[in-house]
């Protein structure tokens, strides 16, 4: 299956347009730092959708990676709108993306565990 047509390669890059559209309102100092990484921390995860569906070698780690980066995303989210960055409404969408992005590579990871183990869950 091609990448591109995966979900979660869809949120992910649903995710990364709305951070792309939402940085227009942030002021230069947290769009140039935390704000750009959050947007890099996305685009990386896309690219780790691509190796984790195309080397089976490498799936259960880049996975992973994709979960570590998803979390990173979340707690500078958080931390955009407790600073007042970005308006609930905004954070809402984003955390939406999130939420469904952690859920569907958990899925990917334990089906992908189950397989390279030999142990139905």
């Amino acid at each position: 299956m091609l990448t591109e047509n995966l979900q979660i390669y869809r949120d992910l890059f649903e995710l990364s347009k709305r951070l792309m559209m939402y940085s227009k309102d942030i002021s230069k100092v947290i769009r140039y730092g935390e704000y750009s990484t959050a947007l890099s921390m996305t685009l990386q995860s896309m690219d780790l959708v691509y190796v984790a569906n195309s080397d089976r070698n490498q799936r259960i780690a880049a996975i992973q990676n994709i979960l570590q980066l998803i979390g990173g995303v979340r707690s500078r989210v958080r931390l955009f709108v407790e600073s007042g960055y970005i308006n609930v409404k905004r954070a809402t969408a984003l955390q939406y993306y999130i939420d469904r992005i952690g859920k569907q590579a958990t899925g990917w990871r334990n089906a992908s565990q189950s397989q390279s183990y030999g142990v139905a869950r």
